[in-house]
């Protein structure tokens, strides 16, 4: 199986540097050219199927694929972004001012930081890659797009790499980006990390000061 998983189009709150877990928000205007272009690159490709998380931005994201390809996208709320608790909704300096042992963890050790009322790494990348082996079991030998979100993705690139949840900041990946994972002769392993070619250039976001 080739799985090309991809990160949703950009939001209001990606652009403002807001924390945006499972709240709900839609694509903005560039997320949602983003993620025409992105479409654009995938058209040609041989994909028999579309999974998405069930919050709007990501779901909106596999509709564009999805369409060049007649097929209806499939909604796994495994897919969905960390649950980030109290943080839910804030900026980054508010983050930065009402949070600092919480920062301070983040940065050391996400591994072992539950945030406020919300998840843990662990139980995002576990139900993460519940998702990854059901897609995997109904899909040998077959291409599929799956639409996920920042935090999830990361989380199941550092169990396939193998680089653990300690490695978690390593890793950056950007807005409609693609990242492929191939599972063959029983091995899995990372193609693609953060491809971004297909996007028009744009103004650069935030940097995710709590990530």
């Amino acid at each position: 199986m080739n799985l090309i998983l991809v990160r949703h189009g950009e939001t209001d709150w990606n652009r403002i540097g807001r924390c945006q877990g499972i709240a709900d928000i839609a694509l903005n205007e560039n997320g949602k050219k983003q993620a025409k272009e992105l479409a654009e690159s995938l058209k040609d490709h041989d994909i028999k199927a579309v999974y998405s998380s069930n919050l709007k931005r990501a779901y909106e994201t596999a509709q564009e694929i999805a369409k060049h390809h007649n097929l209806s996208v499939q909604v796994d709320p495994d897919l969905q972004e960390m649950n980030q608790g109290d943080l839910e909704g804030l900026s980054f300096p508010e983050i930065r001012e009402r949070y600092v042992e919480i920062l301070k963890q983040w940065r050391e050790s996400p591994e072992t930081l539950r945030l406020p009322n919300g998840e843990t790494l662990t139980e995002v990348q576990d139900r993460a890659w519940d998702a990854f082996e059901k897609v995997l079991n109904l899909h040998l030998g077959e291409t599929v797009v799956a639409v996920s979100h920042n935090h999830t993705i990361i989380t199941l690139l550092c169990k396939i790499t193998g680089v653990g949840l300690k490695g978690f900041r390593d890793f950056n990946i950007h807005a409609t980006s693609k990242n492929v994972i191939v599972s063959e002769d029983g091995l899995i392993r990372v193609q693609v990390l953060n491809d971004v070619s297909h996007l028009s250039p744009m103004e650069s976001v935030p940097p995710f000061e709590s990530q």
